[in-house]
């Protein structure tokens, strides 16, 4: 990474860490989240081998769910992949202005989504994530337990951060969104 480079993520990092997370995003009621129809997905990656996870658990979950939007954000200025595949937006920091805030294009694609479910497989905790899961509009957020996230989810599910796997994880949620008879309220 070159120096500019580094220099502007640091300066982004700064200003993203001043920038509270909203708590407000609950948009709409769900009678019962196994009845839900709308599949938000949020994954931040370091690496082109969690893209190839992230593409093998979308085929799975579109099997689940009438619609499937996933969002993928990486730390850094450079992409890993391209991208086929319309449900799955993928941004990292080029998509935030110097001081943190969005830039335009990814505000009005998480603005004008609206789910009834955000599924979040991150664990970083990094500020920017936690800024775009506290955007994204969805009745019922479930992510991982984290003590820097928690106050983002309407559910947390415990996991070893270095046992963490994808799969398994939307296995678990899909386990206690079945047995819990969740009714999300408005």
């Amino acid at each position: 990474m070159s120096l500019s480079k580094h220099i502007r993520k640091e300066i982004q990092e700064f200003f993203i860490n001043r920038v509270p997370a909203d708590e407000r995003t609950v948009i709409s009621a769900v009678d019962n989240l196994k009845k839900a129809s709308s599949l938000a997905m949020f994954f931040c990656i370091n690496s082109r081998k969690e893209l190839d996870e992230i593409r093998h658990l979308s085929g799975k979950a579109l099997k689940d769910y009438k619609s499937l939007r996933i969002f993928v954000f990486t730390n850094s200025h450079e992409s890993l992949d391209v991208i086929t595949n319309k449900s799955i937006s993928f941004f990292n920091l080029d998509d935030f202005t110097l001081f943190g805030k969005m830039k335009e294009q990814l505000s009005e694609l998480i603005e004008k989504n609206k789910f009834d479910l955000l599924i979040s497989f991150d664990k970083s905790g990094f500020p920017v994530c936690q800024r775009i899961i506290s955007e994204i509009k969805a009745g019922f957020k479930i992510g991982a337990d984290n003590t820097k996230t928690t106050h983002l989810y309407h559910l947390t599910l415990a996991c070893k951060e270095d046992e963490f796997n994808m799969d398994r994880f939307y296995e678990q949620v899909r386990h206690y969104i079945s047995i819990l008879n969740i009714k999300t309220i408005s």
